[in-house]
C-alpha cells in the first residue's frame, strides 16, 4: 500500500457511525467490504466480534460423495470473504463505542499490536468512562507502572 494512507474503521450504534460517515470516513475496499459496522438490536455478538477480529475466510464443511464413499473436508469461501478490521491491512485505526467494546472486551484486550490502533469512544446513550478503557489503562502503565496494580 505504498503511497496510500490507512483507513479509519468505526463500530457503534447508528447515530455514532452515521456521524463519522457524514464526516467522510466511509470507504469500500476492492472486495466491496465497508470500513464500518452499524450495531443494532438484531446484531449478534458473534458478528460484532467477527467484524472486529479476523473474520471468516471460509466455512469448513464436509461433502459426501454419491457412492457413499468418504466425506472430504472442504473450505468453501464466502464471497466476498469477510475479514475483520484487525486483519485488514488498509485499516490503521478502529474507533469502537465503549459500550460495544465492553461486550467484546476479551477481543479488545487481546489486541496488542500498534496498528491498527483501537480507540474507545463515547456514544449518545453511554458516556465515556476512563476507568473501563483498556487502551487508556495500558497507556497509563507506560508512564506510571504502579497504577496498573
Amino acid at each position: 500500500m505504498a503511497g496510500r494512507g490507512k483507513l479509519i474503521a468505526v463500530m457503534g450504534d447508528e447515530d455514532t457511525v452515521t456521524g463519522f460517515l457524514l464526516g467522510g470516513i466511509g470507504e469500500l475496499d476492492k472486495h466491496r467490504r465497508p470500513n464500518f459496522l452499524v450495531v443494532e438490536k438484531e446484531t449478534s455478538l458473534a458478528e460484532i466480534e467477527e467484524t472486529f477480529r479476523c473474520g471468516l475466510q471460509g466455512v469448513p464443511r464436509s461433502v459426501s460423495h454419491p457412492a457413499g464413499a468418504h466425506s472430504v473436508p472442504l473450505t468453501v469461501p464466502r464471497l466476498p470473504a469477510r475479514r475483520g478490521f484487525l486483519a485488514r491491512e488498509d485499516v490503521g485505526m478502529i474507533l469502537i463505542s465503549q459500550a460495544l467494546a465492553e461486550q467484546i472486551r476479551p477481543a479488545v484486550a487481546a489486541h496488542a499490536r500498534a496498528l491498527p490502533a483501537v480507540l474507545e469512544i463515547p456514544s449518545k446513550d453511554h458516556p465515556y468512562d476512563p476507568a473501563r478503557d483498556s487502551v487508556l489503562r495500558r497507556a497509563r502503565g507506560l508512564f506510571a507502572p504502579d497504577e496498573l496494580r
